[in-house]
């Protein structure tokens, strides 16, 4: 069950991403630790997944890479994210559950009420701040792509230096925390297994998501994925 829960969610996840911008790793969350046995099991496939899909993207725009932005945020990220696994790797699955539930509640809140009006400014204090709640949002949850990309859009001017440089980053980012999960114990063959069915799933997802996704509009699916993670938070907070 749990191997074609994870093929389905790669699937539907991806097709997400491609419309939307973003939901891969939201969508996992909410559904995979309600089939896993392991909350940090699940994040782990997420990066694992991510991963090997950043990579790709950053080959492709690998020309068009600011390295001398990501020096800051990466650095606050790999302490912080060092911290926070070293932290979540001793917390009963119960306690993480509830943990992400009410950081869904919380994130769908911020997308709907505060997303459209968050500016930041591309210094080092900004990037010591992104790279740091995302390494706590990312060793948590999987889910530390916000902040980065608040911090990165307003430091890149140009699309393709946006998308090459926050994708760099997530490739970096990514490998580290996998190796961080590996050394604590989380990656098992289960998890490993969950994420090869979810990447499969997700070269499905990007032809749902270049065809039959395409034809909902991006402004729908948003607000339906923001109402849906505040349901699944509150479904992890009182189960």
């Amino acid at each position: 069950m749990e191997y074609l829960a994870a093929f389905g969610i790669g699937c539907i996840g991806c097709g997400i991403n491609i419309v939307c911008g973003f939901g891969f790793g939201i969508v996992t969350m909410m559904v995979l630790p309600f089939v896993m046995d392991s909350t940090m099991g699940a994040a782990a496939l997420v990066n694992i997944v991510t991963l090997f899909q950043a990579s790709w993207i950053c080959y492709h725009y690998r020309l068009s890479v600011a390295w001398k932005m990501m020096v800051v945020p990466l650095a606050a990220y790999f302490l912080v994210s060092w911290f926070v696994v070293r932290y979540a790797s001793g917390l009963a699955n119960d306690t993480l559950k509830t943990m992400l539930g009410v950081f869904l509640i919380g994130l769908s809140v911020y997308f709907i009420f505060f997303a459209g009006h968050v500016r930041m400014k591309a210094n080092v204090p900004n990037g010591v701040a992104a790279g740091a709640l995302g390494g706590v949002m990312s060793a948590l949850f999987s889910v530390g792509g916000p902040p980065v990309s608040l911090y990165f859009s307003a430091a890149t001017e140009e699309k393709e230096a946006y998308l090459a440089t926050i994708e760099t980053y997530f490739l970096f980012s990514n490998l580290y925390i996998v190796v961080l999960r590996a050394v604590h114990g989380v990656i098992t063959k289960d998890v490993l297994l969950c994420s090869a069915f979810a990447a499969v799933g997700m070269v499905l997802g990007t032809y749902l998501g270049s065809t039959v996704f395409r034809r909902i509009s991006a402004d729908t699916m948003r607000k339906a994925i923001y109402g849906l993670m505040a349901v699944c938070g509150l479904v992890m907070v009182f189960s």
